[in-house]
């Protein structure tokens, strides 16, 4: 098994909860680090990730840069297959791979539309895990935006 470690972010957080008003957020908040979020893959799962990833790169290559964050999406998509393809060849799977906030939501991206793609080809047996896949990263993604907001109250 391989393990996906998301690296942490800060919140803030005042020690007691969120009962205060906004302006009393900003004047006594800290921060403080979320605690890592860990998820364990197989290696078919690390194998589907990868073509997620590939068809996504595919996807992004097709279009042309028409939007200003295109080359950015491309730098961070090239690396993340980077990454896979090094969790596929490694042979001590105990050790953990770090992924970023863009990663996290590219990976996520790229699931969904890679199970788009799994049913439009009827390519059926890779859909459940596809499906579950998904829901596993879009509960990180929904948690690291909840997260990610609270810093801008």
């Amino acid at each position: 098994m391989s393990t996906l470690t998301i690296q942490p972010f800060y919140y803030l957080s005042d020690g007691r909860g969120d009962t205060l008003s906004r302006k009393n957020r900003r004047k006594r908040h800290a921060r403080v680090p979320q605690p890592d979020s860990k998820i364990m893959f197989s290696l078919p799962t690390v194998r589907l990730l990868k073509s997620a990833v590939v068809f996504f790169e595919r996807f992004l290559n097709s279009k042309e840069n028409t939007l200003p964050k295109s080359p950015f999406a491309k730098e961070v998509t090239a690396g993340l297959r980077t990454k896979l393809e090094d969790m596929l060849q490694k042979e001590e799977w105990e050790k953990e791979t770090p992924f970023d906030y863009n990663e996290v939501h590219i990976l996520s991206a790229s699931v969904q539309m890679y199970l788009i793609e799994l049913r439009f080809t009827q390519q059926h047996r890779f859909i459940p895990p596809c499906i579950e896949l998904y829901k596993q990263l879009s509960v990180i993604v929904e948690h690291i935006d909840r997260e990610g907001n609270s810093q801008h109250l």
